[in-house]
């Protein structure tokens, strides 16, 4: 996804570039004006220093553990523009039960979510009926998100240590498409730029494979505008945005908000008639959103193919 990205600014050629990555990725190829090879201790101290130098910063970073917030709050105190969400904008999406509650509290169709915990779950799994999805409050990628049929493996997926000592979700297994939509987000408006298949291995845990950029399916138009609609409730999202859903023949259900660069990316910069990082500029810095956007073909991307990055 960096490399992706990185290309794109390259190929729009109007900004220097410079980006950190994890010193163990030495291997790496990056397109850009300097590279900054980092510990993971040492992130905090070193972006207050290239922050000071800086015009402009895009965050590529997950949710899980806070860590995407707590790095939009640093670009923010340190006065610089982001090319993406607001840290608040960050906060109450990467809580999916927040997120769960929005949608539900504002008549956009969401699988019914219970939050609970070790020592309850097992009660509210009955209640609600086998089979159950069990997720993490926060993550990414899929990260330990289960799927029990039965209390044999529904006691199987709360042991993995994502749930452990801590509140979780239950959530209604609903068969269907996996899917999400892309959207570019400024100050005003929305964009839906697309509707993506994601490709999903359904187990404990589910295990993220890729995608398919653009997905034909009968509940497209319904699909991009209910997260149009969804992304519109959140004050602070910005620039590339990620609504992931549910598509059966007749509904769609969204699942949650992911309030930066997803994985789709990859995909849809190849057949989509725009440079995605100048879209994500100027609807940041400038509050414009593209005209004309049209996809033209379509392209199959796998995890094993950038699991580098």
């Amino acid at each position: 996804m960096l490399q992706a990205v990185l290309a794109d600014f390259r190929s729009w050629g109007r900004v220097q570039i410079l980006t950190t990555i994890d010193y163990r990725l030495s291997g790496i190829s990056l397109n850009a004006d300097r590279i900054i090879r980092l510990r993971h201790e040492e992130y905090f101290p070193v972006m207050d220093n290239l922050l000071a130098r800086s015009d402009a910063a895009l965050i590529i970073a997950p949710e899980s553990d806070d860590n995407l917030a707590r790095l939009t709050a640093l670009v923010e105190r340190a006065g610089v523009p982001l090319l993406g969400s607001t840290s608040s904008g960050v906060t109450i999406t990467a809580d999916k039960w927040e997120c769960s509650r929005l949608f539900a509290e504002n008549g956009i169709p969401t699988p019914d979510t219970w939050r609970t915990n070790s020592t309850q779950a097992i009660m509210v799994a009955k209640k609600l009926g086998f089979p159950v999805v069990i997720k993490p409050i926060d993550g990414a990628g899929c990260e330990a998100v289960s799927l029990a049929s039965d209390i044999s493996s529904f006691h199987l997926a709360i042991r993995q240590p994502n749930f452990q000592h801590k509140d979780f979700l239950l959530q209604q297994y609903i068969a269907g498409t996996h899917a999400s939509a892309s959207m570019l987000v400024s100050e005003h408006r929305v964009l839906p730029l697309s509707l993506n298949k994601q490709l999903i291995k359904i187990g404990i845990p589910f295990v993220y494979q890729g995608g398919l950029v653009p997905l034909q399916h009968p509940q497209r138009r319904q699909a991009l505008e209910l997260a149009r609609q969804a992304v519109s409730l959140v004050p602070g999202l910005r620039g590339y945005v990620g609504v992931d859903m549910i598509l059966t023949d007749d509904e769609c259900y969204l699942i949650e908000i992911n309030p930066r660069i997803t994985t789709s990316y990859v995909g849809l910069r190849q057949v989509i008639n725009t440079n995605l990082a100048e879209a994500i500029w100027r609807s940041c810095k400038e509050d414009f959103l593209p005209k004309n956007i049209f996809i033209s073909g379509k392209v199959s991307f796998y995890k094993e193919e950038f699991n580098a990055i």
